[in-house]
């Protein structure tokens, strides 16, 4: 596989220059309070001018990335919707995992005026899309009830501006698979600690298999997966205070010291066949242990039942604390869509109001804890099974959430962590590099 640095490089300038500044100054305002433009309203206006729809029918457009069952999850819900209310349909198309997660084919759509009436977002882009006035307010449809239902951590990951602009339906957390039978046979126990971990990655190292899979490719997810490492270390990307660096603290460098001498050391799977968020790299041979989330327990017991899988949470530092990264995807709706309150009122009905749409989701179509305390109740059985359990009983209950950074912010997160593990310069200049961007970027947010 060719080297994945240039692909951080690559311009990723929106189609679309009106909406591109209208994103970039709302994900440059951090916390702050932002009016929604009126520009953005005539922008999509004149593009495309919408036509009534008719009296008796209403389409609703889901774009989904999601493949195999979970994609065929999405066409039954609308298919259940549409017979629960007669005159509407609802229909699922596939975008690509690019386009959400690193593409600008979803940005692009709604200046063109095209978007999707309903669609997902995570951590790293709902300020972006809240702050430019895509989505949805969905603070009338939450009734109190419904709010004492979800957890406040889940809840909060979707307010910005004290406003509730998605609906959580899933908490996904991180962990480390292994090797069992691997582990077993060469007589190394799974890692407590970063040390153990490295021990274990040189142990299992081979020619054809690498020690450690962690996300090296720049992206959202490449944030998510490692901001735990810094947690655990006391440090953070942002201060507390939110308006600085927190990679100056002794933790920062604790984390950049183990990961570059993982990457010195050949530890590092460098170039994976695959995404990391797929078992599969660990499953099929080509890495002793590997830094992935909850959602491949589902995998593991309906196509890798047969190999010795094992789970453990996250190792962690001298004197440093177990904790994981609690993501997973929201969904919202298109405010400029001519059936945004159909959108708003679908996405209530199918997380915000039944147990058992949820419940199916996180543990029948993939594993993931709900975001509802009605539902976890609901399931409480259904989470302690097989490696579910570890979840559960060890893993469950040391989450943080992951937070809504501003996109500049992500960026130069994801081109330092690409210097640590590809590049020469020491850890010191670095730090010290990305310490300087960071707090440039805060200062100009200031003003």
């Amino acid at each position: 596989m060719s080297d994945k640095r240039p692909l951080l490089r690559l311009s990723r300038t929106i189609a679309l220059l009106g909406l591109a500044a209208l994103l970039a100054a709302a994900s440059g305002c951090g916390g702050k309070s932002v009016t929604v433009d009126e520009t953005l309203h005539t922008l999509i206006g004149r593009q495309a001018p919408k036509e009534p729809a008719a009296a008796d029918s209403t389409v609703l457009r889901i774009w989904s990335f999601h493949q195999g069952e979970e994609f065929t999850f999405w066409q039954r819900l609308g298919e259940q919707y549409a017979k629960e209310n007669p005159g509407v349909e609802v229909k699922v198309e596939y975008i690509s995992s690019d386009d959400y997660f690193t593409g600008n084919r979803l940005a692009s759509s709604f200046a063109s005026g095209h978007g999707p009436d309903v669609f997902f977002v995570s951590a790293g882009t709902i300020r972006k899309y809240a702050n430019a006035g895509i989505l949805q307010p969905l603070d009338d449809y939450f009734t109190p009830d419904i709010r004492r239902d979800f957890f406040k951590p889940a809840l909060d990951s979707v307010t910005v501006n004290e406003r509730i602009y998605a609906i959580p339906f899933e908490t996904e957390l991180l962990a480390l698979y292994y090797n069992e039978k691997l582990f077993r046979d060469r007589g190394v126990a799974p890692p407590e600690t970063w040390e153990q971990m490295r021990e274990a990655a040189r142990l299992l190292k081979s020619g054809s298999r690498s020690g450690l899979t962690v996300e090296t490719f720049g992206s959202v997810y490449q944030t998510f997966s490692w901001l735990p490492f810094l947690w655990q270390a006391g440090a953070d990307l942002v201060a507390e205070s939110g308006d600085g660096s927190g990679l100056t603290e002794p933790g920062a460098r604790l984390a950049y010291e183990f990961f570059r001498g993982l990457a010195d050391e050949g530890l590092l799977n460098m170039h994976p066949s695959r995404p990391t968020t797929d078992i599969g790299i660990l499953a099929g041979g080509e890495t002793a242990m590997q830094v992935s989330g909850s959602w491949n327990i589902r995998l593991i017991e309906a196509d890798y039942a047969d190999q010795a899988i094992g789970v453990v949470p996250l190792p962690v530092p001298p004197g440093g604390k177990e904790v994981t990264a609690a993501g997973g995807w929201k969904i919202g709706a298109n405010r400029f869509s001519a059936h945004a309150d159909e959108a708003a009122r679908f996405i209530l009905w199918a997380f915000a109001e039944s147990e058992d749409i949820p419940l199916q989701w996180c543990t029948e179509v993939k594993f993931a804890y709900p975001s509802r305390i009605s539902v976890m109740s609901a399931g409480e059985e259904l989470y302690d099974r097989g490696l579910r359990s570890v979840f559960t009983s060890r893993i469950f209950g040391t989450e943080r959430q992951e937070p809504q950074l501003p996109e500049n912010v992500t960026r130069i997160f994801i081109d330092s962590l690409n210097r640590l593990v590809f590049g020469e310069e020491s850890v010191d200049a670095l730090l010290a590099d990305t310490n300087a961007r960071l707090n440039a970027y805060f200062e100009n947010v200031q003003k």
